[in-house]
């Protein structure tokens, strides 16, 4: 079978012209109109649904493997603690296409970015992770099917380890079943443990697609967005091969241009396009057992033109090349067996992974000369690992979970510099990697149990858990790290370490289907290579003497304990709700320091050292609210509307250990509210959603780890609208449309623009203009199955 690509295609460019303030109320009512009116849309419509029978239901999903029921383990959702769940079918009526919508309405979770052109020019740009409460970059944990992402990308030159010089966009959203977030310091589980939280995404299955009766499923998706001018291909075939095999391939494709933004600056050309393919085959074995064989690939290439940087150093600006890639591949077990000692059901996986993120720059610079630079970076990190874990029910009130995870990966970032003379066309090299070539082994075991009993007649559930990990780092070619300074590879070395972080809850009824619960959770977080040995100097320009950024080896653990209390679960029908309120302390938070000058081991080093330090402790709280109310179980008139509400509000403090300041947390947002009011047909034919999301203002505070006082970009409060609809106009076909942005307001994420310098000079004014989110855009799909 071949497979032909499809080509780029011309698609109209929709022009949507800013409205008049006083317009903009308008858009409002026409919005809150059409969600009236849906329950009287034209009588064809109802016809279709009748004609369509099960139009909008979703293919029944009889999986063909034995079913394995754990009665005694609760339900993801409903475990204590602050945990969201946000499905495929959530993804697609949200236009979602990035990892900054996945988490469009969530409260206290934010997409921090790198821009383009926001570092050197040799930094790349997009999504770096979550911020979740305050916490982000690798102090959040992402991971695909429980394989970790590799960690974000710090800007050793920078000298902060918040600030990362490379995305972390490794997906595509389109290949996702869901997508688990858990807020705050992760408990024991078998997911990969996260300081400030996690985030989980679980790909899609074949029998997402395959149920009874139904033996095949193919399906093809065109969507367009004109907030980067993008079009998505997606095509999607499941079937069944006989009574043990079933298989699935999804293959989506897109291309487009830079996104848009509202501000009246011009922001960098960025042309792009990209390729995901997820593949699976499940075989089912004699006895309750099955076999899954994945594979996941992804590719992106964009081409930008860093328009931002023409200088003088830089009279026609930069160009850079950037290519993306992952590739998986993972072999599953799973089995069932009663009355087995060790466990009832056994869920073991190997899998190896090759991820690599190339930047390549290029541009005339005039510094000290002519000369064409080209600077080539990357990010490239392999891993082999096994996973397994193992469920038993020891007895009616205790199920007990406990696994091992292992793994191996390989972690490499190489920076070269060809600078060619224009005049002589004479080639001086440069190599200085930021950081030194680093293998890795982890091992982690955990353990938990669900111990179920009876409180004043209510049923309470207590679970304890425990995990213990180690890692390994071994670095390798030294003779590459840092060359312009010899004796900085001699305090790179061989290292090891280990911890146990434990956890507790307590989850008691307080009536049917609604808990009280309270949760304790320890959290330690290891430095990764990049900042044991991240580097940058600038021997390379400076000659003898200059200025460098090591990394230390002598860097101890982050650790937290994290409290959190909560209520969720049905309060009545048709009304669930989940509130929390919750604390967390961080120690031994790691940032660059200067230090002294030390003319015994660096003599050149005269113009600055700097090193990363545990010189800092945090502390974050807050409190957040989710309700969903089905207005259709009070008032009869009202069948098929609903009302969500997500609202959170954070605060933190952070301390300087050495200097005994303390200020604001910089990295905890604002105060944020997602309300919406949509409708539903009652067999799902259609729906409408108008959301309004509403940000309060701040601006960062004074950085007293780094000891930056300068003045931050006040980032303004806003509040947008964003009206979404959906229509199975068959059952064989379905149209979703999205407006975004209805009032076409100017805004700001603070999670992205807080570090900006105040709008003190024209260059400054220009960057924050930049960083304006896009203004009012569409975003359409239409999607047909067999």
């Amino acid at each position: 079978m071949t497979t032909v690509l499809p080509q780029r295609t011309a698609a109209p460019v929709v022009s949507l012209a800013p409205l008049p303030a006083r317009h903009h109320n308008l858009v409002l009512r026409a919005a809150l109109l059409s969600l009236f009116a849906a329950p009287m849309l034209p009588a064809f419509a109802q016809t279709a649904a009748i004609n369509a029978g099960t139009a909008a239901q979703e293919p029944a999903k009889l999986p063909v493997f034995p079913e394995i029921v754990v009665n005694a383990k609760q339900d993801y959702e409903r475990r204590a603690g602050t945990r969201t769940v946000i499905r495929s079918d959530d993804l697609e009526r949200r236009n979602v296409t990035d990892m900054a919508g996945v988490v469009r309405y969530q409260p206290l979770i934010s997409t921090p970015m790198a821009a383009s052109g926001g570092g050197g020019i040799w930094d790349g740009a997009g999504n770096t992770g979550y911020n979740i409460r305050g916490l982000e970059g690798n102090r959040v944990s992402l991971d695909v099917d429980g394989i970790s992402l590799p960690d974000a990308a710090p800007k050793p030159d920078s000298t902060t380890l918040n600030a990362f010089g490379m995305g972390r966009d490794y997906f595509d959203p389109e290949t996702f079943r869901e997508v688990r977030i858990d807020s705050g310091t992760t408990s024991v589980s078998g997911a990969n443990p996260g300081l400030g939280g996690g985030v989980a995404f679980i790909t899609k299955s074949p029998e997402d697609y395959l149920g009874e009766g139904q033996d095949h499923y193919v399906a093809y998706k065109y969507g367009r967005a004109t907030v980067d001018r993008s079009n998505a291909h997606t095509l999607t075939g499941a079937a069944r091969i006989g009574a043990s095999l079933q298989s699935l391939a999804v293959y989506v494709h897109r291309d487009g241009e830079q996104l848009d933004s509202r501000g009246s600056a011009p922001v960098n050309p960025d042309d792009w396009h990209s390729n995901a393919l997820l593949s699976k085959l499940v075989w089912a074995l004699p006895g309750e057992q099955k076999l899954d064989l994945t594979v996941d690939m992804f590719e992106r290439k964009n081409k930008r033109d860093l328009n931002n940087k023409v200088s003088a150093m830089y009279p026609d600006g930069v160009q850079q090349d950037s290519t993306t890639k992952r590739t998986r591949v993972s072999l599953g077990h799973d089995v069932a067996l009663k009355d087995f000692a060790l466990f009832d059901r056994l869920t073991s996986k190997v899998y190896l992974q090759n991820a690599k993120i190339e930047d390549k720059s290029k541009g005339r610079y005039t510094y000290r000369g002519n000369s064409l630079r080209a600077i080539d970076t990357s990010f490239k990190n392999d891993s082999i690992g096994l996973t397994s874990e193992a469920f038993k029910q020891l007895n009616a009130d205790n199920a007990l979970l406990y696994g091992v995870q292992l793994e191996q990966a390989k972690s490499r970032r190489p920076w070269m510099e060809d600078r060619t003379v224009i005049a002589t066309g004479a080639h001086e090299i440069t190599r200085k990697n930021r950081m030194a070539d680093m293998d890795s082994t982890k091992l982690a075991l955990y353990v938990r149990d669900d111990y179920s009993f009876n409180v004043a007649g209510k049923k309470a559930v207590l679970t304890p858990g425990l995990r213990a990990d180690y890692r390994k780092n071994e670095p390798k070619n030294l003779q590459n790290y840092v060359t312009a300074v010899p004796n900085a590879a001699k305090e790179v070395r061989k290292e090891s370490d280990s911890y146990f972080t434990p956890s507790l809850s307590l989850s008691v009824e307080v009536v049917p289907q609604m808990n009280a619960y309270a949760t304790v959770t320890r959290g330690t977080r290891l430095p990764t290579a990049a900042e044991r040995t991240g580097t940058y100097d600038s021997f390379s320009y400076t000659s003898t003497n200059g200025y460098a950024i090591l990394g230390n080896a002598n860097l101890r653990k982050e650790t937290s304990k994290a409290y959190e209390l909560g209520v969720k679960g049905d309060v009545a029908k048709g009304l669930s709700m989940h509130a929390s309120v919750y604390q967390t302390e961080y120690k031994g938070m790691i940032e660059y320091l200067m230090q002294e000058d030390d003319p015994v081991n660096y003599p050149t080093i005269t113009q600055g050292l700097y090193r990363p330090e545990n010189i800092g402790n945090a502390r974050t709280w807050g409190a957040e609210l989710t309700l969903r109310a089905e207005l259709g179980t009070w008032l009869p008139a009202m069948q098929g509307y609903r009302v969500d509400l997500a609202t959170g509000v954070a605060k933190g403090r952070s301390f300087n250990t050495l200097t005994g300041e303390s200020g604001g947390l910089a990295s905890v947002a604002p105060a944020k509210t997602a309300l919406t009011f949509g409708y539903d047909h009652a067999n799902e034919l259609f729906g409408l959603a108008l959301t309004a999301v509403h940000a309060g203002e701040k601006q960062a505070p004074n950085d007293l780890l780094m000891g930056t006082t300068a003045p931050r970009f006040k980032v303004p409060s806003y509040t947008i609208f964003d009206l979404s609809t959906y229509w199975n106009v068959h059952k064989n076909a379905k149209i979703i449309v999205g407006v975004y942005n209805l009032t076409d307001r100017k805004y700001w994420d603070y999670a992205a623009a807080r570090s900006l310098s105040a709008g003190t000079t024209a260059a400054s004014r220009a960057e924050i203009e930049r960083y304006a989110k896009p203004g009012r855009n569409v975003a359409a799909s239409l999607s047909v199955n067999f």
